[in-house]
C-alpha cells in the first residue's frame, strides 16, 4: 500500500495498477529529459535551446501521479496541496520504484 497526503486528506492505493505502469512512459521520459538537462547545465553545456518548461514537466509528471493513485485526486489538488520542495522528488521516486518494481519503498 502506498499513501499520499494532500493537505489534511490522505489517499491510499493497495497496489500499483497495470494502468499506472502502462501510462508512465511520458512521465518517465520527461523525468529523463530533466535529469539530462540538469546534468548538461551542471557541466557547463549550453542548454538554451531546450524546449522543456517547468510547467510542461510538472503537468506530465503530476498527471501520471494522479493515475498512480487511481484518480482519487486531480492535478489541481496536487498543485494546491503538495509541498513544492518535495513534489518532483517524490514523483521521481514513485516513477523509479514502479519502473524497477520496488514499490515497497513507497510505503
Amino acid at each position: 500500500m502506498i499513501t499520499c497526503s494532500l493537505g489534511n486528506q490522505k489517499y491510499t492505493v493497495d497496489f500499483i495498477s497495470g494502468r499506472a505502469l502502462r501510462e508512465m512512459e511520458p512521465a518517465s521520459q520527461m523525468y529523463g529529459k530533466l535529469v539530462r538537462i540538469s546534468k548538461d547545465a551542471a557541466e557547463g553545456k549550453d542548454v538554451t535551446g531546450e524546449t522543456v518548461t517547468v510547467a510542461d514537466a510538472l503537468d506530465t509528471m503530476v498527471k501520471w501521479f494522479c493515475i498512480l493513485f487511481g484518480g482519487q485526486f486531480t492535478p489541481d489538488a496536487v498543485y494546491d496541496h503538495y509541498p513544492a520542495d518535495r513534489l518532483m522528488h517524490d514523483i521521481a521516486l514513485a516513477l523509479l520504484s514502479v519502473q524497477t518494481q520496488t514499490t515497497e519503498v513507497l510505503d
